[in-house]
């Protein structure tokens, strides 16, 4: 159950991420910044909803749209932009772009250089969690196409065997690049695929950001009691295209603009209008507050110095 203080705290991050990526699109298309980003506008609501319900120690693999993840987790906004655009100052020194944002700290482990290396990673980190006898768990997310990569049910399935406490949790946007998803995927519920590994799971929809908590909740605290993992699918849309600067030709326009019409972000702020727990000028002075940090952000970022070519052979582990 999410308290007044908890229903803000995620509007704000939803809000913070909208912002942010809506200013990272401005810098690209200037050239301002050299980086190349899958956006997740449309998706924010279902990371940070689902980020919500973990602990800081806990362990987190993220997919490769959006800046959600790293606000909802609460990393430092100029670190993800130095590593967007390749300065000093980043949480991966700038080297991995912004689709390689590390930070242990909070418990944000990277991702694989290939789409469904985040598996055997957090099957990996299950192991470790067991093995040490703690109590975290791992909130591993992916996409919709990724689910048909061998890993996917190599990983759910050691899981599920050794009981590990992952939970899978499918953005399910209908579109794997310019593939639909019944176009790549056996079945239409990819939650349906629990089934074959024996473990829990549901399909919810992924922009109500209630919904979200409860079942990824549910399903940490499945799992931090030890009984394993659980898979989850959150049905949502991605409202941009596949990266910025995609010309986006394989959607017709009534589709997206019906998506539009579903945004999570005006939905969820009407529902905290009407719960009156939100008004138009809190709902301004956040808007605010965001467009703020961003901006300082950006100035931290601009005084970095770019990685250096002598440093690219550091850091290096195999």
């Amino acid at each position: 159950m999410m308290d007044k203080k908890l229903k803000l705290d995620i509007y704000k991050k939803i809000i913070l991420s909208r912002r942010l990526e809506e200013r990272i699109a401005e810098l690209i298309k200037a050239g301002q910044v050299g980086g190349f980003m899958h956006p997740g506008v449309g998706q924010e609501a279902l990371q940070v909803a689902a980020i919500a319900t973990l602990r800081p120690d806990d362990y987190m693999m993220y997919a490769h749209r959006g800046v959600a993840y790293w606000v909802a987790r609460g990393i430092p906004i100029e670190r993800v932009l130095c590593d967007l655009s390749g300065r000093e100052g980043g949480t991966n020194r700038g080297k991995g772009g912004v689709m390689h944002v590390v930070f242990p700290e909070l418990g944000v482990l990277g991702e694989s250089g290939t789409l469904g290396g985040c598996f055997p990673i957090a099957a990996g980190a299950g192991m470790s969690i067991k093995v040490k006898h703690e109590d975290k768990v791992v909130l591993c997310f992916f996409g919709d196409g990724t689910s048909n990569r061998g890993t996917f049910h190599e990983s759910l399935n050691f899981c599920a065997v050794r009981k590990l406490p992952v939970i899978f949790l499918c953005e399910n946007n209908g579109w794997a690049v310019s593939v639909p998803t019944e176009q790549s995927t056996s079945v239409k519920d990819i939650a349906d695929r629990r089934h074959g590994y024996g473990v829990p799971g549901k399909t919810i929809d992924g922009n109500d950001v209630e919904q979200v908590y409860d079942a990824v909740s549910e399903a940490v605290a499945y799992a931090r009691a030890g009984k394993g993992p659980s898979l989850i699918e959150g049905k949502t849309y991605r409202l941009w295209g596949h990266w910025i600067g995609d010309p986006d030709t394989y959607r017709s326009r009534e589709e997206v603009e019906k998506h539009w019409r579903r945004d999570p972000l005006p939905i969820y702020e009407n529902k905290l209008i009407e719960e009156k727990l939100l008004s138009e000028a809190a709902k301004a002075e956040i808007d605010k507050d965001a467009r703020a940090q961003i901006d300082r952000a950006i100035a931290f970022m601009e005084k970095q110095p770019f990685m250096k070519p002598e440093t690219a052979l550091e850091d290096l582990y195999a």
